[in-house]
């Protein structure tokens, strides 16, 4: 079986080389075309705010943990799980790290620009989806072109590009672009058959896992592609061992992110969500409905079935990798209890199988007869992503959800008068709710020198691109340079694995060691107000601040009972001599930790944090902080606190602020 790795790297043959450029150019024309569909800062998919949040987070804080604040969105967040407080009460996004990890360099380069958690660190965080669909479509174009002739792996290419849903998920923070580049990323590697590309192979599929953990449906795929790919048994043990050793270590860092949050290596953070769907409603829902249906949304796929049985007797390893890859998503999908994915375009969660059902359709497309098949169909999926691409599909489901007033229920998607394609169709017909925004990015607080640099790299891109598509295929020197230190990738993973655990298991031992109250970063109160409510531990950011600055304060509760009423609590400022004269000024949560106190689990921490903007016109000075909890509605005044019967708790720290 010849290697796709080095077939493309070497090219075809010289009669195809015209109708064959190199995939580095496909790959930097495509993030031209992806690019330039950007929607700015608008992340488009509450998926994409929280990976957004854990992505600053990281970069400002060194800490994946969210700081809760007043906001109109906070409470539905927390109430729907996106957001879950963790062992120590702290708050953590219930994803997990791949998709902010790799989204760190692009936070770095708009922060550089732009500043921290501006709109330009968001234009360029967005970009990370635009990158890695252009990855995951050059990787395409490099195994069709070492199956077949570059025509059919052009023609492969421009379905994938144009008439499937992966040029609008290029566009969203959704983490499918991400998860579609690293699991044919890895699988790629694993077909060349060598030690150490099976190594990283493994490593990229790992990171699909810690990227989405619904990505494990990939894993007997690959188990399954390694195990035909061997020739022996010898060999089978060793692209065992080496695709293992790729996967330990991103696999490895997902349970520590699982202990880190929640204490167990198996927590994860969709408590409360499972597989109680009807499987065969789910996969009848995402093959056939006319809402999510795969064959409407990406039609030239149905041309994998007849492929795949051309393609059998010369690759039968491709053909089962593909046909378990999407086996594994289906089942696995299938029973999810939101198989549709929630407000989405088309088949969401099936969108990173799609390069593989492309490249047994490949073998179809090869045959005249297959080519005019994939060009009839590669235009009826053309048609149906047009809408998708240029309207903001959330302005549909808003249209149905909330304007409308339908039931957001899974059997809506199999109404073809509902369909989003028809919907989002009326208004590209209407010229409404246009999403591409690289005409107008000043109008999202872009500043002018970013948005028209963006606009001149888009286009250096595609000049590069141009420029790039008859250059040769690199000469054999580098090949050769690469395999002289390709045998020290899998020790390096190896010793990075063992690193990671290391490094986790201390600071797991280290964390367990550390009292809840230090002393310094965190005081504990454990005051009660009226046997209801305990307010454990306090910690406040900086105590000195000057005017016009935020005093950052972290409130511990915990729920002593069970709680039927919704309390509000208040952080108050007062003169530090005289803590009974009236407020200087306030901040109120209407529902403690922005979690309604019904929803409190009994025993479980709750973090609520506050941020309390000094006025201008506050005297400098010391200045005390009394927090306490009240009813809003009906209103039923303070809860007292215990033993004391005072309304509320004077912290035990002072804040200072500065002129």
């Amino acid at each position: 079986m010849r290697s796709p790795a080095l077939d493309c790297l070497n090219g075809t043959s010289q009669a195809s080389q015209a109708l064959a450029p190199s995939p580095w150019a496909i790959a930097l024309l495509l993030a031209t075309l992806f690019l330039a569909l950007t929607p700015g800062r608008i992340p488009g998919t509450i998926d994409g705010e929280l990976a957004y949040w854990v992505t600053v987070a990281l970069a400002e804080r060194g800490h994946p943990t969210i700081q809760t604040s007043p906001d109109p969105h906070l409470p539905a967040i927390v109430e729907h799980g996106f957001l879950q407080p963790g062992r120590d009460g702290l708050w953590f996004v219930r994803y997990s790290l791949g998709q902010p990890l790799a989204a760190l360099p692009f936070y770095l380069i708009g922060r550089i620009l732009g500043g921290p958690d501006s709109p330009t660190t968001r234009l360029f965080v967005h970009a990370l989806s635009a990158v890695a669909m252009a990855g995951a479509g050059a990787l395409l174009y490099a195994w069709a072109r070492s199956l077949w002739d570059g025509r059919t792996a052009l023609l492969a290419l421009a379905i994938f590009t144009l008439a499937t849903p992966a040029p609008v998920y290029a566009r969203l923070f959704f983490s499918e672009a991400l998860l579609t580049f690293c699991l044919l990323m890895g699988f790629w590697l694993f077909f060349t058959r060598q030690p150490a590309q099976i190594a990283l192979g493994g490593l990229a599929i790992g990171w699909a896992v810690l990227t989405r953990e619904g990505a494990a449906a990939a894993l007997p795929a690959a188990a399954l592609a390694l195990l035909v790919l061997a020739r022996n048994r010898r060999e089978r043990l060793a692209f065992a061992a080496y695709g293992m050793l790729g996967t330990a270590l991103p696999i490895s860092l997902w349970l520590w992110y699982n202990v880190y949050r929640f204490g167990h290596p198996l927590r994860h953070g969709y408590e409360g969500e499972g597989f109680t769907a009807s499987l065969l409603e789910g996969m009848a829902g995402l093959l056939f409905s006319p809402g999510r249906g795969l064959f409407f949304y990406a039609p030239a796929v149905l041309l994998a079935l007849p492929g795949a049985r051309l393609l059998w007797r010369r690759d039968r390893a491709l053909v089962l990798a593909a046909g378990t890859l999407l086996a594994g998503y289906l089942l696995m999908y299938g029973r999810w209890w939101a198989w549709h994915g929630g407000w989405a375009w088309g088949p969401r969660f099936l969108v990173p199988t799609l390069p593989f059902l492309l490249l047994l359709a490949g073998e179809a497309m090869a045959q005249p007869a297959g080519r005019r098949a994939a060009l009839a169909l590669g235009l009826l999926g053309f048609l149906a992503q047009l809408p998708g691409v240029l309207i903001d599909y959330q302005k549909f489901h808003a249209e149905l959800f909330v304007e409308r007033g339908l039931r957001d229920v899974p059997a809506i998607w199999f109404r073809p008068e509902l369909s989003p394609i028809l919907g989002q169709w009326r208004y590209l017909w209407d010229g409404l709710h246009w999403a591409p925004a690289l005409h107008r990015l000043e109008e999202q607080g872009i500043p002018a020198s970013v948005a028209w640099g963006f606009r001149l790299g888009i286009a250096a891109l595609f000049a590069f691109g141009l420029w790039g598509l008859r250059r040769p295929a690199p000469p054999a020197p580098v090949l050769r340079r690469y395999a002289r230190w390709a045998s020290a990738i899998p020790i390096l993973l190896l010793l990075a694995s063992i690193a990671l655990n290391g490094v986790a298991l201390a600071g797991w031992a280290w964390i367990h060691r550390q009292p809840f109250c230090d002393g310094s970063s965190r005081l504990c109160l454990n005051q009660q107000f009226g046997g209801q409510v305990e307010l454990i531990a306090f910690s406040i950011e900086s105590p000195q601040v000057r005017r016009g600055e935020d005093v950052g304060l972290t409130l511990w509760f915990r729920a002593v009972q069970r709680i039927t009423e919704s309390l509000s609590v208040y952080v108050h400022v007062l003169p530090a001599d005289h803590p009974e004269a009236h407020q200087v000024f306030q901040e109120d949560h209407e529902h403690p930790a922005s979690l309604p106190l019904p929803r409190w689990r009994m025993g479980q921490l709750y973090s609520d944090f506050y941020r309390l903007r000094v006025p201008a016109a506050v005297s400098p000075g010391r200045y005390a902080l009394k927090v306490g909890l009240y009813r809003r509605a009906p209103p039923g005044g303070r809860i007292p606190v215990d033993d004391s019967g005072a309304d509320g708790v004077i912290l035990p720290l002072l804040i200072e602020i500065r002129p």
